[in-house]
């Protein structure tokens, strides 16, 4: 079929109708220039059929057919794709522990002067010195304990916003949760939608595919996402290693408490019998991809359990209890039997006590202190668990009976008080003012536990038995939640212990053991060269160094400022790297208005082109018909 004939139109038409789909492919990139998330598009050409004329030995002889469209593709680079999302969920994720951390912080204050708790714990300190020139000073004695009370209502509002805070994150959590789900729904009509549109084969949904990207931005700062898209336009997404979106349906994220007592949520596959969304079996680290995600990071943030100081060491923690199974039941009863299942003591068959506190320390550094609102929860009512103890045994000294003797309450009812029953030492115990003056009376107390039961010898002296601290007990325990200052001590100032029974003369000694205690760091001797007293600390298991009370406290919120300073650092990066990516993205997939205005006037001379093809081709004609009559 030769060019002069009718074919010759066809040829000039296909040119003409691909370059007008180009034109109005290139005018639709510049309506969407600045169309957040849009990609630009580009018109695929393609030659189509030959007709083989004839064939030598080096080459064909062919005649082509026109040109025609293969398709109108998105230009843009997967890869990158990839890396930002995974950039921005990391950023995402240390942006939440950073926002966490930044208010706790305001709770303790503004600024160092605004440091409340702080100033408080200053005034306790300035007014034992004040007290110690004149211990039988009833307005000494009153300041001292009204500057009490502002130390431990201080640390109850801060620990109780704390713990406000811990659970008010809920919200945020259950809000991320509901946008998940609201993503995956969308991303699924989205499917079915690109689906009808491209099954006949002849027109793409890109503007649709962009929609879908932007979805899949969103949903990457929330966790660690994977995807694919199969041959009929569907996108499968897996988010933390699970489906969320397949082909026919969407399976949903939900909430549950995290026990039965429990007031914090975690994340579950509300589709998959509440199965835990995310694995905290590793600590947060970029190489296996576990700090990816806000929701993580709120978690993270948030923690499991409200801390307290018994966290801090394996002598007062329970926390191997929250080891639980499907019914609520703990699995495991002892720290010995945690640490052999969790992995914590190797092949130890019969740990050392040593053993045993390594074995802890590598527990705190996984499974506490990495939540940083647990965290300081634990540090903070440490700080105070340990003020308060020290100033009441110092005021009320304990000792252990050295046999068994019989007593009787005040009921009439006998008892025996094995050998090793705590009880108050009246030896070294100094008493209140004036002949009347008593033993006993802490300064600190607990709501729900007086210090001693009273009961009566055989000789008819009275017998203080110690109510000990119960670690499974918070009803029983010196924590924030449960201390206040002793109201006796209030009424009447007088009775705060610091005289001597027998001489009727102030204990100069119990002051200045107040006052060694505070200032010590780790130990200190009181009450005598045979009581050695254990003071602060450390800051947390992990560590060595022993702090005195306000150097505690200094740690504990440099510590905290380090840790912020930490998660701002890296979301200062992910942010930059992530910026680098989305440039490097938008390079690709960005609609550049010179570009396109170049492709325009190209595509306008081609279709001109083939305008003028057209008009030849059809003078051509025209002349062979008219005028010799051979068409």
């Amino acid at each position: 079929m030769g060019v002069g004939s009718m074919a010759g139109l066809y040829f000039g038409v296909s040119g003409f109708q691909v370059n007008q789909t180009a034109l109005q492919t290139t005018s639709h990139n510049l309506s969407n220039l600045d169309t957040d998330g849009y990609v630009r598009q580009q018109v695929i050409m393609k030659d189509t059929l030959y007709d083989t004329l004839s064939t030598m030995n080096v080459s064909a002889t062919q005649l082509g057919h026109g040109t025609s469209m293969d398709t109108i593709r998105q230009v843009r680079d997967i890869f990158a794709d990839k890396q930002y999302r995974l950039e921005t969920g990391r950023g995402a994720f240390y942006g939440a522990m950073e926002e966490v951390g930044k208010e706790v912080e305001t709770y303790f204050g503004a600024d160092v002067d605004d440091e409340k708790l702080k100033n408080t714990m200053t005034s306790f300190w300035e007014t034992l010195n004040e007290l110690q020139k004149t211990p039988d000073s009833i307005v000494n004695r009153e300041t001292v304990i009204q500057s009490a009370q502002e130390m431990i209502e201080q640390s109850k509002l801060i620990y109780n916003q704390i713990i406000e805070y811990q659970r008010n994150l809920n919200e945020q959590i259950q809000q991320q949760v509901d946008r998940i789900n609201e993503i995956a729904e969308e991303i699924h009509n989205i499917n079915r939608k690109i689906t009808g549109v491209e099954s006949g084969g002849i027109e793409n949904a890109n503007d649709l595919r962009d929609s879908r990207n932007l979805l899949l931005d969103e949903l990457a700062t929330y966790g660690e996402i994977n995807y694919r898209e199969d041959v009929n336009g569907c996108v499968t997404v897996n988010l933390e290693g699970i489906p969320l979106v397949v082909d026919d349906r969407t399976f949903k994220v939900g909430t549950s408490k995290i026990n039965e007592g429990s007031d914090l949520l975690e994340v579950v596959w509300a589709d998959h019998a509440n199965m835990p969304v995310f694995n905290f079996a590793y600590l947060p680290s970029a190489e296996t991809s576990t700090d990816v995600g806000s929701l993580k990071g709120l978690i993270y943030a948030r923690g499991s359990y409200v801390g307290d100081y018994t966290l801090m060491n394996m002598e007062t923690s329970q926390a191997y209890l929250n080891k639980t199974d499907e019914y609520d039941n703990p699995v495991y009863v002892s720290w010995e039997d945690f640490f052999k299942g969790e992995g914590y003591m190797g092949d130890t068959v019969i740990p050392t006590e040593d053993d045993l506190k390594e074995a802890y320390a590598k527990f705190y550094e996984k499974e506490v202190e990495p939540y940083l609102i647990t965290n300081v929860e634990a540090q903070l009512d440490y700080l105070m668990h340990n003020i308060v103890t020290t100033v009441n045994d110092i005021l009320c000294p304990n000792k252990e009976l050295d046999a068994a003797i019989m007593v009787t309450d005040e009921e009439g009812n006998s008892y025996t008080l094995p050998k090793g029953t705590i009880v108050l030492d009246l030896e070294k115990a100094p008493v209140g003012l004036g002949d009347d003056g008593l033993p006993g009376e802490e300064l600190f107390v607990r709501t729900s536990q007086p210090r001693y039961n009273k009961y009566t010898d055989d000789e008819g002296n009275t017998v203080y038995v110690y109510n000990t601290e119960d670690s499974t007990d918070k009803y029983k325990q010196y924590t924030i939640g449960q201390i206040e200052v002793n109201d006796v001590l209030i009424k009447n100032p007088s009775k705060l212990p610091l005289s001597d029974a027998e001489e009727h003369s102030n204990r100069q000694d119990v002051i200045n053991d107040l006052l060694d205690a505070w200032s010590s760091e780790g130990e200190y001797e009181g009450m005598g060269d045979d009581h050695s007293k254990s003071n602060m600390k450390v800051l947390t298991p992990n560590t060595l160094t022993g702090f005195n009370f306000q150097g505690y406290y200094n740690a504990m919120i440099g510590d905290l400022s380090n840790t912020i300073n930490c998660y701002y650092n890296v979301n200062q990066n992910q942010i930059t790297v992530g910026n680098q990516l989305d440039d490097r993205r938008q390079t690709v997939a960005g609609v550049n208005s010179d570009e396109e205005l170049t492709n325009m006037i190209m595509f306008q001379q081609a279709f001109n082109a083939c305008s003028r093809y057209i008009n030849v081709v059809a003078d051509m004609l025209d002349t062979l018909i008219n005028r010799t009559g051979r068409g």
